[in-house]
């Protein structure tokens, strides 16, 4: 291939994007239970750990968050006891590798995150570093990077992006026989503790059939109906239920997603639509996980993450 021929890198950039949203930041002494309602409060699904004097210590994630739960780990544990616990997601050591400057390409950043999707330190937060004393280092998250997908794809900029963005979701999201799932009956604990034992950050909630009649008959309500049909269970449902301090061994999915407030249109995309329709659905409402209507059928296939949309935009690099 020529200079010529090369396709047109995505300019846009890391620093833009994470400016674009507030970083949250605790301190090793907040408890576990506190760092839980900033990252509810701020909708945020990391937050950076800095000491008196601003140095970064590591990153508190809502993936940790779920592990503290399953492992019955006291929400009074303070965020340094976690983070020298040795189960941290992004802790001290890995910093320096996961943190990028301000002027590197989003596809480049995407490439970084994808790397760090596996393993015990599986991790899908970046670091952006200025190098400046005077300015706060920030999180750039998956949901940032498929938000800067959008940015591209919106402004035209750069071959690779616009090809992304018009992949259908199909073609990046996980089929519905990767994705594990629990039924409506079972408790927001065990779907939890599935969702840590599959290593996923998904898990579908299937009613049975006498599950769905009864929901029917209960609500009446069609739309209802479909919104729990098709609910979800991710690493956010462990924030919030622990900053709500919810039982969950003794709460109902159904129940649990029945509460969510999440409607149906904000959680569905049809498999029809491109990673650009997902990317603007998820920067609009702040979901990471969609899942995957097939519309002749109203079957759900699958489910489309803003970790999907990032490895389909790292691999656009390598062709993969």
């Amino acid at each position: 291939m020529t200079v010529a021929d090369s396709p047109v890198r995505c300019d846009v950039l890391v620093g833009s994007i994470s400016a674009s949203r507030p970083t949250a930041f605790c301190s090793p002494d907040d408890t576990l239970d506190s760092a839980s309602n900033l990252l509810q409060s701020t909708g945020r699904t990391a937050a950076i750990i800095e000491n008196g004097e601003k140095t970064v210590l590591g990153v508190l994630t809502e993936n940790d968050m779920l592990l503290a739960f399953v492992e019955g780990t006291p929400s009074s544990c303070t965020v340094g006891q976690w983070l020298h616990g040795g189960e941290a997601r992004l802790p001290n050591f890995l910093v320096p590798p996961l943190s990028l400057q301000p002027d590197v390409p989003l596809i480049d950043a995407a490439a970084r995150m994808a790397v760090m999707t596996n393993g015990d330190f599986a991790c899908h937060h970046l670091l952006v570093d200025p190098g400046d004393t005077d300015r706060n280092v920030a999180l750039l998250s998956a949901l940032d990077i498929a938000r800067g997908l959008l940015v591209a794809a919106s402004a035209h900029i750069g071959d690779q992006a616009l090809e992304v963005a018009r992949l259908a979701v199909t073609h990046a999201m996980k089929p519905r026989s990767q994705v594990p799932s629990c039924t409506l009956a079972d408790s927001l604990g065990d779907a939890l503790d599935l969702l840590h034992s599959s290593n996923q950050n998904c898990v579908l909630a299937i009613p049975t059939s006498t599950e769905d009649e009864g929901q029917q008959e209960e609500e009446g309500d069609q739309v209802m109906e479909h919104a729990i049909v098709g609910g979800a269970i991710t690493p956010g449902d462990a924030l919030r239920a622990i900053s709500e301090r919810v039982n969950c061994r003794s709460l109902s999915l159904g129940k649990w997603l029945h509460k969510s407030g999440i409607s149906p249109e904000h959680r569905f995309i049809s498999s029809e639509s491109s990673l650009a329709d997902a990317a603007a659905i998820m920067s609009k409402t702040g979901i990471h996980h969609l899942l995957v209507e097939e519309p002749a059928r109203s079957k759900i296939v699958g489910v489309i993450s803003a970790l999907d949309i990032v490895r389909a935009l790292a691999a656009s690099i390598t062709g993969s």
